[in-house]
C-alpha cells in the first residue's frame, strides 16, 4: 500500500500516486511529495523503482525486514535505514526497520510494521504539511529525531530499573536478582550496539554534503547525533555498573568461603589435640592408667586443657577475637 501527500502551492493534498503522474508536478518550484509505503508489494516497489529510478539494492533492503542500519548516497537521492525500537522484552528488544529514501523533493519512508511517529504524522495534517512544506529533509529529521527521543526514553527506563536492582543487590544477592542483572546485561549490550549503529549513521548527517540534507539541518542533526553519544554512554556506564555488581558478588562470596574455611579450620585446629588423646587411648596395647577407674577424669582434664592451650595459641596468633 502507497499513501502519497503532495504539497503544491502551500498546499497538503493526499493523491493517489498509481492514478496521477506525481512527477511532472515535482518538477515545479516550492512542491514537495511524501510517500509512505506499507508493506508494498513487488509490483508497487517496481512502480517506485521506475518512477524515481531508485536503485535494485535499495529496492531489495525496502522488501527485506533484516536490513542492518545503513547509509547510502546515490546520485538521485539518500538512502537511511534506521532500527526502531518497538518493545522491550526481559533480555532483548524488538525492533522495526523504517527506511528513508531522501530525493530533492520528495521522501519515501517504509516500515515493515507500523510506526508510531509515521502514523502520528498522517493524523496531523497541519503537522505533516508544516514539515513538507521546508522540504522532503525536514521531514525526515523529524522520523529520525523522534526515534532517537525514544531511544533517551528506554535509557531513562533502563537506568531507573537498573538503580532498583543495584538497591535489592546490596540487601540480598539471591538467585533471583542475579538472573535479572544477568539479563540486563544482555538487554543493554544488544541497545548498545544499536544505537552505536544508529551513531555511525548520523556521523555522515552532520557533515555537509551532497546528500540532498540541507545546510540548515546540520546543527539538527548533530542534536540528533549528539542524544545517540549520549545514548551509548549511558549504556557503557550500565554495563560498568553490572560488572562492578558482578566483581562485588564475587569478592563476597569469596569472603565467606574464606570465613566459612577459617571456621573449620579452628574446629580442626581445636578437635585435633582430643582426637590423639582419645586415638592414643584408643589402642588395644597395655597404657599408664589403664587398670584405674578413675583414668577417664584425667583423661578428659588433659583433652580440655589441650583444647584451652590450642584456643591460647589460636587468640595469640590473632585467628580467634579476644572478645
Amino acid at each position: 500500500m502507497i499513501t502519497c501527500f503532495l504539497s503544491s502551492l502551500g498546499k497538503l493534498n493526499e493523491i493517489d500516486l498509481l492514478l496521477e503522474d506525481i512527477i511532472p508536478k515535482l518538477k515545479k518550484k516550492g512542491n514537495y511529495s511524501w510517500m509512505s509505503l506499507e508493506n508494498p508489494t513487488e509490483d508497487e516497489m517496481k512502480f517506485i523503482k521506475d518512477k524515481f529510478e531508485v536503485h535494485p539494492t535499495t529496492t531489495e533492503d525496502l522488501l527485506s525486514g533484516q536490513t542492518r542500519a545503513k547509509y547510502e548516497e546515490f546520485e538521485e537521492y539518500t538512502f537511511i535505514v534506521m532500527k526502531s525500537i518497538l518493545e522491550l522484552k526481559e533480555n532483548s528488544i524488538e525492533t522495526n526497520n523504517i527506511y528513508l529514501i531522501v530525493g530533492k523533493n520528495y521522501l519515501i519512508t517504509n516500515s515493515t510494521q507500523k510506526n508510531h511517529t509515521i502514523e502520528e504524522l498522517k493524523a496531523h495534517p497541519k503537522k505533516m504539511e508544516a514539515l513538507i512544506k521546508k522540504g522532503p529533509d525536514y521531514l525526515a529529521h523529524y522520523i529520525m529525531d523522534k526515534e532517537v527521543d525514544r531511544y533517551l526514553e528506554v535509557k531513562t527506563d533502563c537506568s531507573e530499573e537498573l538503580k532498583n536492582i543495584e538497591r535489592e543487590f546490596m540487601e540480598d544477592q539471591d538467585k533471583e536478582i542475579l538472573r535479572r542483572l544477568f539479563s540486563k546485561e544482555v538487554l543493554f549490550i544488544e541497545l548498545r550496539h544499536l544505537a552505536e549503529a544508529m551513531t555511525s549513521n548520523c556521523t555522515k548527517l552532520i557533515k555537509l554534503s551532497d546528500n540532498y540534507i540541507s545546510e540548515d539541518l546540520l546543527p539538527n542533526f548533530r542534536d540528533v547525533y549528539d542524544h545517540l553519544v549520549r545514548t551509548a554512554d549511558g549504556y557503557k556506564s550500565m554495563l560498568t555498573r553490572i560488572e562492578s555488581l558482578n566483581n562485588m558478588y564475587i569478592s563476597m562470596n569469596s569472603m565467606k568461603t574464606n570465613e566459612t574455611m577459617k571456621a573449620l579450620t579452628i574446629i580442626m585446629a581445636l578437635l585435633l589435640p582430643l582426637t590423639v588423646i582419645t586415638g592414643f587411648y584408643g589402642m588395644n596395647v597395655t597404657l599408664p592408667f589403664q587398670g584405674s577407674s578413675k583414668a577417664y577424669v584425667g583423661i578428659i582434664i588433659s583433652m580440655l586443657m589441650s583444647a584451652a592451650i590450642m584456643v591460647y595459641i589460636l587468640v595469640k596468633q590473632g585467628w580467634i577475637s579476644k572478645r
